[in-house]
């Protein structure tokens, strides 16, 4: 296990702290859910993942490998979304989707 790993473990562990097994069962559930709908909605912010050594040299040094027409159409999505757009890296500024991802499974849960 990576110290990364053993981070989000510790997390894990803190927050499911004084929760019944239903109530952490809950929690794995809507964590769950938040990460399929962070995807759904916004998948291009995992587009980083697949880059080629190329790509992801040009993202360190501020540029964006993605086409200008599809960050325009991913840009124009986000901000329906009320999301902020891509940076000039074409990576996402802040956690902003996160929180709306978070809203929507707590809508569809609800």
């Amino acid at each position: 296990m990576n110290r990364a790993e053993q981070e989000m473990l510790k997390k894990r562990i803190e927050e499911r702290k004084g929760l019944s097994e239903e109530e952490s069962r809950k929690l794995d559930q809507l964590e769950e859910m938040i990460n399929k709908i962070h995807f759904e909605l916004f998948p291009e912010e995992y587009d980083a993942m697949m880059d080629s050594i190329a790509d992801a040299n040009d993202r360190r040094q501020g540029i964006n490998p993605m086409s200008a027409d599809y960050t325009a159409e991913v840009n124009s999505r986000r901000e329906k979304l009320g999301v902020p757009p891509l940076g000039a890296n074409g990576l996402p500024t802040d956690d902003a989707s996160w929180n709306v991802a978070r809203e929507e499974a707590l809508r569809r849960l609800g």
